[in-house]
């Protein structure tokens, strides 16, 4: 293995060009050597905005080319497990936007062929690598607010005002919706502060009938001892990402803890310390394009060998919650969550 990752890219997202593309370019371990897609006009267009070496014609071609040492797969919800198994029998290492899979079992199937081909997986959440969010995790773990009894995380970007049907995210066909779209995230922010699974799960979902997708999901999870999870999620609001933690010693409340500040003309990073008696406390963190910091946590880990930061069976566990919350939303009852 070279000390730069070669990655290939499947798709033309936005997320891609606008985020995941330029932070690999700006990576200290990884450069991108091509592209797929399945329109070879707008593959090349889009490989020479991005200065890109090569437009490849067709994902196929991609994954088996022996030039590429690591997959990104930006594609719809839909084609994510499909893609990353295919890379996986190529051999290439992924790095798959959320969700990992359509649900529980499909992200479980994912995670059995790459274990069982010895080749890394790697959920693309990249707000944990954010100093910001890493801060968050060692506040909660070294006590400072006493015993967490609550987590809040709350995700929304306005896009009814009027809806795009060309928007992938509603089309229930390839796994639109605003829980799989943004739930995944909030799912992951309360699963990742208290440290454990949920064990009941209770969750609503407004679903639209133009679309037939939720444009919008509400869950509340349940840790025992009377721990709670609030997790939140909708197309009809601007509220970004924030999460707010409660304990037994006060508040952590983090203001935009999936989207911060990821360069000079955005918001820096800020978590916000309130202890019992109102005495607060802010720590400021500096633009940091957390998209690079987790491609290059990534490539060192496959450059070097070792277990990639986040395991397949993460992906695993955050899917199970999202069954959960579509599972008890349609019953109308909570719904208990078995224990692995």
């Amino acid at each position: 293995m070279t000390k730069r990752l070669r990655w290939g890219v499947l798709g033309t997202a936005g997320i891609a060009r606008g985020q995941v593309i330029p932070a690999i370019r700006g990576s200290s371990n990884g450069e991108v050597v091509a592209v797929a897609g399945r329109d070879p006009e707008r593959t090349r267009a889009f490989a020479r905005d991005l200065d890109i070496p090569r437009a490849v014609d067709g994902y196929e071609a991609l994954v088996a080319d022996p030039g590429i040492d690591a997959v990104y797969i930006p594609l719809p919800n839909g084609a994510h497990a499909q893609w990353a198994i295919r890379s996986a029998e190529a051999g290439k290492a992924v790095l798959c936007e959320k969700p990992l899979a359509m649900d529980a079992a499909e992200a479980q199937r994912v995670a059995d062929v790459f274990a069982a081909r010895g080749v890394p997986l790697m959920e693309g959440f990249m707000y944990r690598f954010h100093p910001q969010n890493v801060r968050v995790l060692e506040l909660v773990r070294s006590g400072a607010v006493g015993e967490v009894r609550e987590v809040r995380a709350h995700l929304s970007v306005h896009l009814m005002d009027p809806p795009d049907p060309r928007n992938v995210r509603f089309d229930p066909a390839i796994g639109g919706g605003a829980l799989l779209d943004m739930g995944c995230y909030t799912a992951s922010i309360v699963r990742r502060i208290f440290g454990e699974e949920p064990e009941t799960v209770q969750g609503w979902l407004d679903i639209d009938p133009s679309f037939g997708v939720d444009v919008s999901a509400a869950a509340i999870l349940g840790y025992g001892g009377g721990r709670l999870g609030a997790m939140t999620c909708s197309f009809r609001a601007g509220g970004q990402g924030t999460c707010t933690i409660v304990g037994t010693k006060g508040t952590i409340e983090v203001p935009r803890a999936i989207i911060p500040g990821m360069d000079t003309r955005a918001p820096e990073g800020l978590v916000v310390l309130v202890d019992t008696d109102g005495r607060r406390r802010e720590e400021v963190f500096a633009p940091v394009n957390q998209y690079r910091l987790m491609a290059e946590a990534f490539a060192e880990a496959v450059i070097a060998g070792r277990p990639v930061p986040y395991a397949p069976a993460d992906a695993v566990a955050n899917m199970r919650v999202l069954d959960a919350v579509a599972r008890s939303a349609a019953d109308g009852a909570r719904v208990a969550i078995a224990p692995r």
